[in-house]
């Protein structure tokens, strides 16, 4: 599973972009499909909504980049029970908001590892949810 901040690296050139395209490689090599809940396409259009919005990128490119990502990227899932539990995860770690708790719930449900590019989270949920992952680690490992 592949959160949005994840995701968004493998359509901007930023810091670890290297390190989750590789995961998305490997996935599709083994033609395998990473998951997310729904609330990904929002995430994601969100974010690149905010890039036009500060001149960052044209419509035309952020429409593109998001039609990528919806097509290339993760399976995206909507089931109550995500739901209820990401309330629960949200008060536990005392996150900012649920979103964050949404990609765990479904992560500890579907029992695979949640990768990350926010750092925060890792921090904040790494001690007790070891399959959290941060594009900052090491990333050989992935998928073998």
């Amino acid at each position: 599973m592949a959160d949005a901040s994840f995701a968004l690296k493998w359509i901007e050139r930023e810091p670890c972009s290297d390190e989750a395209s590789e995961l998305l490689e490997k996935c599709q090599k083994q033609r395998r499909r990473l998951t997310a809940p729904a609330l990904f396409a929002y995430e994601a259009t969100n974010a690149l909504a905010k890039r036009v919005k500060r001149g960052q990128v044209s419509l035309e490119i952020a429409r593109e980049r998001l039609a990528f990502l919806l097509e290339n990227g993760p399976a995206l899932e909507n089931d109550v029970a995500v739901n209820l539990r990401a309330l629960e995860i949200t008060e536990r770690f005392s996150l900012p908001s649920d979103c964050d708790a949404h990609y765990l719930a479904l992560a500890e449900s579907l029992q695979c590892e949640c990768w990350t590019a926010d750092e925060r989270l890792w921090n904040t949920a790494r001690n007790e949810l070891p399959w959290v992952r941060w594009v900052g680690q090491r990333t050989s490992a992935i998928m073998e």
